[in-house]
């Protein structure tokens, strides 16, 4: 019998930092176009994906990262 093994998230782990000073590492969290990843492919956890979501916008509305990508 396979089990899945269960993802732990890396804010958790300590791994990674959200916040909007850094949008170099908040660019991982977004696709080409610039929306934000779902939780399944960032591996968050449902709190963390929530902070991640607010600290990108927090970094859109202070210009750090585009609402879209440029043509």
């Amino acid at each position: 019998m396979f089990y899945r093994r269960r993802r732990v998230c890396r804010v958790c782990e300590g791994k990674a930092v959200l916040d909007y000073k850094h949008p170099e590492d908040l660019k991982q969290y977004m696709n080409r176009v610039g929306k934000i990843l779902p939780k399944r492919a960032t591996h968050l956890c449902a709190k963390h994906q929530r902070q991640l979501a607010r600290e990108i916008n927090r970094a859109r509305k202070l210009a750090l990262l585009p609402y879209t990508a440029e043509k």
